[in-house]
């Protein structure tokens, strides 16, 4: 077996899963699930040579179906190190990569600057960038050491500035917590940015917002693996369970074809994303109901999976796919499963 798959489910069995629920209870995640992840090398998985594309999908569906809020925080970093480890800012670029590689400096995302109606403005100074707005969305507040930041460009609207922020508050960078349904021990926030400079130092680049469109399909791609991971865990709960699953697993295979189909335009990113979380809430309420009444109590696998596969529906999300999610949501159930 690949060591990186062997690996995850080393993590995911042994360490994620026996804790997961309490994880959930306190809202806490143990540092060593990220110190372990660092010394398999998952820090820099997608810096590695010998991580292929069904490897990586497949450990991180396994570590998802261990701990959904573990591997949410974990999969902030991802890319935001490939990011730095490609910038034109070789200062950076040296200073950083080994770092982020190796799990020694963890990162956060916010894409806020990249919206329609964008969060956050970046603003030309003497050597760097005033940043002001809002990030609504950050997750792994008080976990990470940096944010990855995109932010709109104010003197050219068709620009983002990519740039590194220390994930502390101050006066001029405010958290507030957000209370999730699922995976609230990510420490997620909204921050507010009140004119934070960022020097040139830690700009990582400048990129032309339509490219940044185009790169989503691999955000998407990615994100994918966290609503398989809540499928592949409910899966495994029904077969032990006695429930025949052979149905529900040929459709996650599907959508995983569809989903890598994606990267090379031979299929619809944003419609198979949809499909992947519309299928962990179907697994997740076959969970339940095979479970029977205990699953109505909190804290237990199924209600926690329920809640999770829900929060698939709606965690990096894009118009598209809340379209294609819509779309079949309210549709006739023969007219979406013939």
């Amino acid at each position: 077996m690949n060591s990186w798959i062997e690996h995850a489910q080393y993590l995911a069995d042994e360490v994620f899963a026996p804790q997961a629920d309490a994880v959930d209870r306190s809202g806490e995640i143990p540092h060593t699930h990220f110190d372990l992840l660092a010394e398999y090398g998952f820090y820099g998985a997608t810096m590695a040579d010998d991580m292929d594309i069904a490897t990586f999908t497949t450990a991180g569906e396994i570590l998802v179906a261990g701990c959904l809020a573990t591997t949410f925080v974990w999969a902030q970093h991802l890319g935001v190190a490939r990011r730095v480890a490609n910038s034109p800012n070789l200062e950076l670029r040296e200073r950083l990569t080994e770092d982020l590689r190796r799990g020694r400096v963890r990162s956060g995302v916010s894409y806020a600057g990249a919206n329609d109606e964008p969060g956050l403005i970046a603003r030309r100074v003497d050597s760097g960038y005033l940043l002001n707005g809002i990030a609504p969305f950050v997750t792994g507040w008080g976990l990470v050491d940096v944010l990855g930041v995109m932010a709109r460009d104010a003197d050219d609207a068709g620009s983002l500035v990519s740039v590194l922020v220390p994930a502390e508050s101050g006066p001029a960078l405010h958290a507030t917590p957000l209370s999730l349904i699922a995976a609230d021990a990510s420490k997620t926030v909204s921050l507010t940015f009140d004119g934070v400079l960022i020097p040139d130092s830690a700009v990582e680049n400048r990129i032309p917002l339509r490219n940044f469109h185009a790169t989503f399909i691999l955000a998407a791609w990615r994100n994918g693996a966290l609503a398989l991971g809540v499928v592949r865990r409910c899966l495994g709960e029904l077969a032990r369970l006695g429930v025949d699953t052979i149905a529900l697993a040929a459709e996650s295979a599907r959508i995983r074809t569809a989903l890598d189909d994606a990267l090379t335009g031979q299929s619809d990113v944003y419609l198979a994303r949809a499909r992947a979380s519309e299928l962990a809430v179907r697994a997740a309420t076959a969970l339940v109901t095979a479970v029977g009444s205990a699953a109505v109590t909190r804290g237990n696998l199924a209600e926690r999976s329920l809640r999770e596969a829900t929060f698939t529906l709606v965690f990096g999300s894009r118009p598209a796919i809340r379209t294609a999610l819509l779309d079949r949501l309210t549709r006739a159930a023969d007219t979406v499963y013939p």
